[in-house]
C-alpha cells in the first residue's frame, strides 16, 4: 500500500512538472502477450503543442525490467525492428507509437499481464521533463 501511494504521489509530482513542458501522452495501451511470450509491446500518442521540437529519450515502468524504443521498418523486403535512442516529437505536432511504426518493447514480466490490467510508464524527454501515463493491457486490435 505504501509503495502504491508513493508511486501515485511521484506520478502526480512529475505530472505537475511535465505540465510546464506542455508535452502530453494519450491512448496508451499494451498488447496482451500469449502465454510464454518473451516480449511485449506498448503504444501511445505523444503530443507537443509547444513551439519547440522535443525528443523522447527514455521510458521506465515499474512493471518491466527494461523499456526499449523501437521503430519497425522494411529493409530489402524484410521487416525489422530498429532500436531508437530517441523519438522526435515535432513542435505543434504529435507522434503515434503504433503497430508498424515507432513502439515500445519490453521483456515480458514474471507475472503475466492480462487484458484489463493497467501498467504505469514514465516518459522522459530531452528538456528534462517527464510525463506519467497509464496504459491498459488489451488484446490485439
Amino acid at each position: 500500500m505504501k509503495r502504491r501511494l508513493s508511486l501515485l504521489l511521484l506520478s502526480l509530482i512529475i505530472s505537475l512538472a511535465a505540465a510546464d513542458s506542455g508535452l502530453m501522452a494519450d491512448g496508451a495501451w499494451v498488447r496482451e502477450a500469449p502465454p510464454g511470450a518473451s516480449m511485449m509491446a506498448a503504444y501511445l500518442v505523444i503530443t507537443n503543442p509547444t513551439d519547440r521540437d522535443a525528443r523522447l529519450i527514455g521510458v521506465e515502468s515499474p512493471a518491466f525490467a527494461q523499456v526499449m524504443m523501437h521503430k519497425s521498418v522494411t529493409v530489402d523486403g524484410m521487416a525489422r525492428m530498429l532500436h531508437q535512442d530517441s523519438i522526435p516529437i515535432p513542435a505543434h505536432g504529435s507522434v503515434a507509437l503504433e503497430p508498424g511504426g515507432y513502439h515500445l518493447m519490453m521483456p515480458a514480466p514474471d507475472t503475466r499481464l492480462r487484458a484489463g490490467d493497467e501498467v504505469e510508464f514514465m516518459l522522459h524527454f530531452d528538456d528534462n521533463s517527464s510525463v506519467s501515463v497509464t496504459a491498459v493491457v488489451r488484446k490485439k486490435p
